[in-house]
């Protein structure tokens, strides 16, 4: 299409149908969802991660950013369809929702887990930002600070 808001969606629904086929002892369904399951997750990680140092994005945008918001087929934008780009947390809450067992392997890059989660921190602190979005950061900032995450799910 046109434009994407974000890419978990689509990773997860072809988990799903990996693990449709597992249930039902089917190899070939098993086979095309955890291929494509595959795919995507490669695709996120090209297109939607914004490492620092990274040269898919000009630097201006890779300097100010570590997550996409909206991809166009032209186009990328910071903010979202309901956020605007200062919202960092409900980029990462969007990028990862829902949080199920493949996000282990969407966000398996540590160090990249780690800028992210760094570059929404302070975004926490302003007013009005929800437990739920909140609630997604600590969860990838478990993938490096397990104490620490805990520590910040249990203050929710």
């Amino acid at each position: 299409g046109r434009n994407q808001m974000g890419i978990s969606e689509a990773v997860n629904a072809y988990y799903a149908a990996a693990l449709f086929g597992m249930a039902y002892g089917d190899a070939q369904v098993m086979s095309i969802g955890s291929t494509l399951a595959a795919l995507e997750i490669c695709a996120a990680k090209m297109w939607w991660h914004v490492k620092k140092g990274g040269n898919m994005y000009e630097k201006d945008f890779t300097k100010e950013n570590r997550i996409m918001g909206v991809l166009w087929s032209n186009k990328r934008d910071s903010g979202l369809w309901f956020a605007p780009a200062e919202w960092r947390e409900a980029r990462l809450g969007i990028q990862v929702l829902p949080l199920c067992p493949i996000s282990e392997v969407l966000f398996s890059d540590v160090k990249y887990v780690k800028e992210l989660v760094e570059w929404t921190m302070p975004a926490l602190k302003r007013e009005g930002v929800e437990e739920k979005m909140k609630g997604f950061v600590y969860a990838l900032q478990g993938v490096y600070d397990d104490e620490g995450a805990l520590k910040n799910i249990k203050k929710l």
